[in-house]
């Protein structure tokens, strides 16, 4: 079987369903890379990542198809399974030749599957946004979830509204990320060994005070974002096309 494996991005996904479409190599499966079995029978393509080839399928599916569609197969990407780029790509396949009328095809497996996971993944966000429980130290607020899907992506906009006067911290222990506020800003961010040590176990106030100011070191929020922290978002320009869990 040949593989087309892809960034565990929105833009490493689009660009493998660029490749896929204009490539004369051609794909039996796309995957994540987070999530693929490595095996001695697959051929296996390892996909770039590429800005132009995402903005091209990403304008094409709002075009051609629908915001809607746009928002559907990003939470379905956000499930992290084997199955969602595959189930994403020939959903898009479906798409690109029925156009909105797709949605109308809800008999339709592939259609149906999009429905149940991204309505999986807008459930799980939304149930922990009503169970997430913080505590204080040091005047930040700390709380760690276990999250099935990576939902941190779609709840920011909630907790930003909700605590707009507190420091605080959301911490994905099994993806080992962290939604971080900072009364003015919130962003993503991959965690190391030792933040994460910090904020499960320690008590001491000194510690949190000097991650807090590791954190927000820079001015500026763009100097702060570790790129890797794309590996869970899309570029902040096409963030008003998604719809997160407290306006769904």
């Amino acid at each position: 079987m040949r593989v087309f494996l892809h960034e565990p991005t929105f833009e490493g996904l689009l660009s493998a369903v660029y490749d896929a479409y204009y490539s004369s190599t051609k794909p039996d499966f796309i995957c994540s890379k987070i999530v693929y079995e490595q095996n001695l029978i697959d051929e296996v393509i390892t996909i770039k990542s590429d800005p132009i080839k995402f903005e091209k399928v990403y304008n094409s599916i709002i075009n051609k198809i629908s915001k809607s569609a746009l928002n559907k197969i990003y939470y379905v990407l956000l499930s992290e399974t084997k199955e969602s780029s595959n189930l994403i790509y020939n959903y898009l396949r479906m798409g690109f030749k029925l156009g909105k009328d797709v949605e109308l095809h809800i008999n339709n497996d592939i259609v149906l599957n999009m429905d149940k996971m991204s309505n999986k993944v807008a459930y799980e966000g939304h149930r922990l946004t009503g169970f997430i429980r913080f505590k204080e130290i040091n005047n930040i607020l700390y709380a760690s979830i276990n999250p099935d899907y990576n939902i941190l992506p779609i709840i920011g906009e909630h907790f930003k509204e909700r605590l707009s006067n507190e420091n605080f911290i959301i911490h994905d222990i099994k993806r080992d990320i962290a939604l971080i506020y900072n009364k003015k800003d919130y962003y993503l961010t991959n965690l190391s060994k030792t933040q994460k040590n910090i904020l499960m176990n320690s008590d001491d106030k000194g510690e949190y005070e000097n991650l807090w100011k590791q954190y927000f070191k820079s001015v500026n929020i763009e100097e702060r974002k570790n790129p890797k922290l794309q590996k869970r978002m899309m570029p902040t320009r096409y963030w008003n096309n998604i719809i997160e869990v407290n306006n769904k």
